[in-house]
């Protein structure tokens, strides 16, 4: 009886790794009728439930994993969210995403993990799903992060935004993805994709924070010299402090610089959290 118990665990965690959420349901509801107490299986069966937007049938399946493990955080989390979903009437996305270990894999300059600021309102939040791919649009001189059901999820912090949306300018692509979603922090991992030629040789994501855009304030000057470069390996220490665009630098840039085509510009009021 132990190893077909295993046997299923393990198949029912091949199926949301798979994004078979169907089939992670039926097999989790058969391990849950030869375990009635077991915790792990109400929670798989529980998740995989919410993927398919039973949300009635998801709560039910938390709140047995509480009256066995009261205070169990992971339920009350998804017990919070379903409510919303609920009250709000909306659905969970679902965009299928297959499971790839490679997909935050940390490589220095070309990825970072962002944790977003000003989020969004709270039942577009919880319909998030790690994994999802996720849309970068410029608006305001920030990046925003949407849905691909275009809802705002949150804006990246102005440094980063104002780096990503210059080397966008330039050719640049990226992929952005949810890494982690809760309904009070939301943190998404980028990877580049392609570099443009102007700044093929400048990292998208510098290990020296303090360089973030003294850079692309370089750059968008023309000067790009061995001075700039020297800046962006960390040797010139004149140039390690942030030296950043003011607004009127930005703004002048931006009038130089067409950005339509490039990134979504949306010109409607910034959407925040209610």
């Amino acid at each position: 009886m132990e190893t077909d118990v295993e046997t299923l665990e393990q198949q029912a965690i091949e199926a949301a790794m798979d994004s078979n959420w169907e089939l992670a349901v039926a097999l989790n509801k058969k391990i849950v009728k030869i375990i009635p107490d077991e915790i792990a299986a109400h929670q798989r069966l529980g998740y995989a439930l919410l993927q398919t937007n039973k949300l009635k049938e998801a709560a039910a399946q938390f709140n047995t994993v509480l009256k066995i493990q009261p205070k169990n955080n992971i339920a009350e989390d998804h017990l919070e969210k379903i409510a919303i979903l609920m009250e709000k009437k909306k659905l969970r996305h679902t965009h299928a995403t297959k499971y790839n270990s490679e997909l935050f894999l940390d490589i220095p300059g070309k990825t970072r993990t962002i944790k977003l600021v000003k989020l969004g309102k709270k039942e577009d939040l919880a319909g998030l799903n790690v994994g999802e791919e996720i849309i970068l649009k410029e608006k305001r001189r920030k990046l925003e992060a949407r849905s691909r059901n275009d809802e705002y999820i949150g804006c990246l912090p102005d440094d980063i935004s104002k780096r990503i949306s210059y080397f966008i300018q330039e050719g640049s692509e990226y992929r952005a993805y949810i890494k982690t979603a809760d309904l009070t922090e939301v943190d998404i991992f980028i990877s580049e994709v392609s570099k443009g030629k102007r700044v093929e040789e400048y990292p998208s994501f510098p290990s020296n924070p303090h360089i973030m855009l003294s850079d692309i304030h370089h750059l968008s000057s023309g000067d790009d010299d061995d001075d700039t470069e020297g800046a962006l390996d960390g040797d010139d220490d004149d140039l390690n402090a942030d030296v950043g665009l003011d607004d009127s630098e930005w703004e002048d840039y931006e009038n130089k610089k067409d950005l339509h085509g490039i990134v979504e510009i949306e010109d409607q009021d910034e959407e925040e959290e209610e």
